[in-house]
């Protein structure tokens, strides 16, 4: 079997210093995966010779960020090629990508989410309220906007696109590392997040994998998130926020992230061959 993996931004991409930090990190924790699988070739293609390597494999690994539909596409064109995609399809890409559908899809099906709506400029949001502002799209952290005081809505910047508001929430950050078919899911690991608030945003300093074990309401969480979106496969991560007495899911990632990159060391799972597997 011939795999293609294709890591947007160590392929020519353009993002913060962060995020090629935190794509490097994962491109090479896949091949480290891959490595110890035999039978397995794989290749390695940069934006511009992605479509001729992807004609000569069986399958293809996309990792790339979801804003301005850049992980959708790389997946539908993989998907155009008849060849077997390893990571969610696009359509339910599209879904997850878009915080606002994310939070209406949750909301149906009654499971705890952070309230999400289109942040209005014009309109007057209560100042002694707490309130995060981030991109419809974005990814991680980036370009988000905490609000604390008046003070801080008036060092607001211009805002171009569309963006989201939602009320901050304190607690535990915590992701969840998952495999997900065909409307069921598996836990891998509980992750915590720890970040540090500079310049009203949010940074992520560190990671903390296999941080602790589930007695059970992580479990039923993501199954909960499977049937309301079935088309997930592979690996997924879960974002949430935790308070003593309420879990919210505060985003759905599509592809890997960071906290994978430390699966291996942590729990001794090859995450490659565990998707191939399914």
């Amino acid at each position: 079997m011939k795999v293609l993996i294709f890591e947007y931004i160590t392929a020519n991409g353009e993002a913060s210093e962060s995020l090629q930090r935190e794509g490097q990190m994962m491109l090479k924790a896949l091949l480290s995966d891959f490595a110890q699988l035999p039978d397995i070739e794989v290749v390695v293609a940069d934006k511009t010779e992605f479509q001729n390597q992807l004609k000569t494999v069986d399958a293809a690994w996309i990792i790339a960020p979801e804003f301005d539909g850049i992980l959708e596409h790389f997946c539908r064109v993989v998907e155009d090629e008849n060849k077997q995609l390893l990571t969610s399809p696009a359509k339910v890409i599209a879904l997850t990508a878009n915080k606002l559908t994310t939070f209406q899809i949750l909301y149906t099906a009654k499971i705890p989410t952070v309230p999400t709506e289109i942040f209005n400029s014009a309109f007057d949001y209560n100042p002694t309220k707490e309130w995060i502002i981030k991109p419809i799209d974005g990814v991680g952290a980036e370009n988000t906007f905490l609000l604390t005081s008046e003070k801080d809505w008036s060092t607001l910047p211009s805002l171009e696109k569309n963006y989201l508001i939602q009320p901050h929430i304190h607690g535990e950050k915590t992701s969840l590392s998952c495999l997900f078919k065909n409307g069921e899911a598996r836990l891998l690991c509980v992750n915590l997040q720890i970040f540090e608030i500079e310049n009203q945003q949010y940074v992520l300093k560190n990671i903390e994998v296999n941080y602790k074990q589930d007695d059970g309401h992580y479990q039923k969480l993501i199954s909960q998130i499977a049937k309301a979106f079935p088309d997930l496969f592979g690996y997924v991560g879960v974002d949430l926020i935790e308070t003593e007495d309420a879990c919210f899911v505060l985003e759905i990632n599509p592809r890997l992230t960071t906290s994978f990159v430390g699966i291996e060391n942590a729990l001794g799972l090859n995450v490659a061959e565990l998707v191939l597997a399914l």
